[in-house]
């Protein structure tokens, strides 16, 4: 099973809790998404767009929960969610040793690190597993989450053109990222 043990951190804002999504956080991780995607356009969806039930997400917390290779982390401050990190694989064979990742962080609680524990966290997971690759995409102009993960290993791969459109005929490009771990690779 993909699960973490619950790792704590002593913030200025008080205490962070970096864990696995439990299928109790579900309706709160609904609340917190929709407070996330009405606070910056860096994510994928725009405010409306997230429509999933709770019993679906629960769904979806439980298949993270049963998998070897997949995980959904929370991240809790004073024991409410303030942010999460979702890893996700493709189930072939060609692809085992990969994976990419999602992250997002209440506006309200970014530049206090906890970006960077809950990277730090997946990337101890993801070397322990034994995933090779680890991708993610970020906005061209999302210039500090980009310096994140360079601090992390990650280099850019490709850029994807008009990639995103925001409205009012404005696109964004996407920045392919990808960290890999040498030491995993076998031939």
């Amino acid at each position: 099973m993909a699960m973490i043990h619950s790792k704590h951190y002593n913030l200025s804002i008080g205490e962070l809790t970096i864990e696995s999504a439990q299928l109790a956080d579900a309706e709160e991780i609904i609340s917190f998404i929709k407070q996330v995607e009405s606070e910056t356009d860096f994510l994928i969806r725009e405010p409306g767009e997230f429509n999933v039930s709770v019993e679906e997400e629960r769904k979806y917390i439980e298949n993270k929960l049963k998998s070897d290779i997949e995980v959904f982390f929370t991240a809790k401050v004073n024991g409410r969610i303030i942010g999460t990190l979702g890893f996700a694989t493709i189930p072939y064979n060609r692809y085992k040793h990969k994976g990419q990742f999602g992250i997002s962080i209440m506006k309200d609680f970014w530049n206090y690190g906890i970006g960077h524990k809950l990277i730090d966290t997946l990337i101890k997971w993801v070397d322990h597993i034994g995933i090779i690759k680890t991708t993610l995409e970020v906005d061209s102009d999302n210039l500090r989450a980009i310096n994140l993960y360079k601090k992390f290993g990650f280099t850019q791969e490709g850029i994807l053109k008009d990639d995103k459109y925001i409205g009012h005929g404005i696109y964004k490009d996407s920045i392919i990222m990808a960290r890999i771990n040498n030491q995993m690779q076998i031939y």
